[in-house]
């Protein structure tokens, strides 16, 4: 059983998860070099400064219009694989209303608890987001009749889910501790967070790859 539409549609989410991914790369470069540029600016370095604040500006540019490419991309691969799995149409709607609650993040930036409150239902959208792409591919996986996807969505799914729960409590903590008297453990809990969502990722892009081959075979 071939299925073109979702064939294209996964490969459009697996190429936007990627662009996703060198914008996080890019994004966490531009904080390095933000914190040198600081760092510059105190021992009253022009040069490296001006170097740090360009290079910060040229990254942080890049990364957001691979950001709304990988978005574009997701959504219209959202929509080609929902017109041969149904279960992708619920996930339309969840990506754009986790798009709407980024926007209000954003609108919202300089009040920390509110753009908190906006981060956490964006980071809860983007994870059911990808528990329902999995429950998807499961489900094409069925059709096609392909065992080695279908266990590796559920072995993936359960995965996920357990790593996916632990991280966002970590981040509800690091949004909730008052962070002056509970610093340690907010530092902490935001690097146990940032490890297990870096795992979650990877996990995320092996299955979706898979997809992909299965789909085109």
């Amino acid at each position: 059983m071939k299925f073109p539409n979702a064939a294209k549609g996964i490969s459009k989410i697996f190429t936007s998860e990627i662009l996703a991914l060198i914008a996080a790369i890019a994004t966490g470069v531009a904080s390095i070099l933000a914190a040198v540029m600081y760092a510059s600016a105190k021992t009253n370095s022009t040069a490296g400064a001006a170097a740090s604040g360009i290079g910060t500006l040229v990254l942080v540019l890049g990364a957001s219009v691979l950001l709304v490419i990988a978005l574009i991309l997701k959504i219209v691969g959202v929509v080609q694989t929902s017109k041969d799995e149904d279960s992708f149409k619920m996930i339309i709607y969840l990506t754009i209303f986790t798009l709407i609650v980024a926007v209000i993040a954003a609108i919202f930036s300089r009040v920390t608890f509110l753009n908190n409150i906006a981060n956490a239902v964006s980071a809860i959208g983007s994870f059911v987001t990808t528990l329902l792409i999995i429950l998807g591919i499961g489900n094409l996986g069925v059709q096609v009749g392909n065992d080695e996807v279908i266990d590796k969505c559920s072995s993936q799914f359960k995965l996920i889910l357990g790593i996916g729960i632990v991280a966002l409590l970590a981040r509800f903590f690091c949004i909730f501790l008052p962070t002056v008297p509970a610093q340690g453990i907010v530092i902490a809990l935001a690097v146990v967070a940032l490890v297990l969502n870096i795992i979650q990722y990877i996990l995320y892009l092996s299955l979706l790859s898979k997809a992909k081959k299965m789909l085109n075979d």
